[in-house]
């Protein structure tokens, strides 16, 4: 097989280009539930008519 990560375009870039997104899900819950955000969002909308 040949290697054609020579023959790629691709940026040089600070953040990792893979996601890795089981790995990050776990400290993004954690920060959304220290902040409480659920809670912050619920009283933003209190009042406003419900949407369905």
């Amino acid at each position: 097989m040949s290697d054609y990560k020579s023959t790629l375009n691709l940026p040089a870039t600070d953040f990792p280009m893979k996601a890795n997104l089981a790995h990050r899900e776990g400290g993004l819950l954690d920060g959304w539930y220290d902040k409480d955000l659920y809670q912050q969002i619920r009283q933003r909308f209190k009042g406003n008519p419900i949407f369905v």
